[in-house]
């Protein structure tokens, strides 16, 4: 519940206006034929968001409510486009350039399309490399590390040998032994007396 106040309370956070004017927009770019990205762009521009801010809120949140909407602007734009070819095929007896002009925005839109995604992908590559060099200087520093650790290990344990270590325990049981006599027979002569 905390995390829905948090999210309601943000200064940035999207209004039902900026859903509707993201969602007129979307749809305007569907009927006209653009793509998405195009009407992410312009919404972007309009309401202060990145176009990813906008793409990540109608791809997640405003597209379900807008589903009829979607496909009548999918059938007006195919209704349009057929009209549109129609008349372009009545004034010209060549088709080549319907297709060219079609096609030619379309290549656009996808070579705009591959090289941002160009860019990201080399933009990760150098990320991955830089995270490569850093976990193998981390694993060099481990393994250095660790054999401190065990040479450090043995020097202690070649210090005091296990005889070594019981003759100490055994002088220490003689004296703490010394002490109890001493402390009983004083106890004894403070009785005594």
């Amino acid at each position: 519940m905390q995390t829905v106040e948090k999210w309601a309370s943000r200064s940035d956070a999207w209004t039902p206006d900026d859903d509707t004017r993201l969602a007129d927009l979307v749809l305007q770019h569907i009927r006209s034929g653009s793509t998405q990205l195009k009407a992410f762009e312009e919404a972007a521009s309009l309401l202060g968001r990145t176009p990813a801010a906008c793409g990540y809120r109608w791809n997640g949140v405003v597209r379900k409510d807008y589903r009829t909407e979607i496909a009548a602007a999918k059938q007006a734009r195919k209704n349009a486009g057929s009209i549109v070819v129609a008349t372009i095929v009545s004034e010209s007896p060549s088709t080549e350039t319907i297709d060219t002009s079609a096609t030619s925005e379309s290549m656009k839109d996808v070579i705009e399309f591959l090289q941002t995604y160009d860019a990201q992908y080399q933009k990760l590559r150098t990320y991955l490399t830089q995270i490569e060099k850093e976990k193998h200087a981390l694993a060099a520093q481990v393994e250095s590390l660790q054999e401190q650790l065990s040479s450090q290990q043995t020097t202690i344990e070649k210090s005091v040998s296990p005889e070594q270590l019981e003759e100490d325990s055994r002088t220490l049981f003689a004296i703490m032994e010394r002490a109890r006599r001493l402390l009983g027979d004083s106890n004894r002569a403070h009785s005594d007396s």
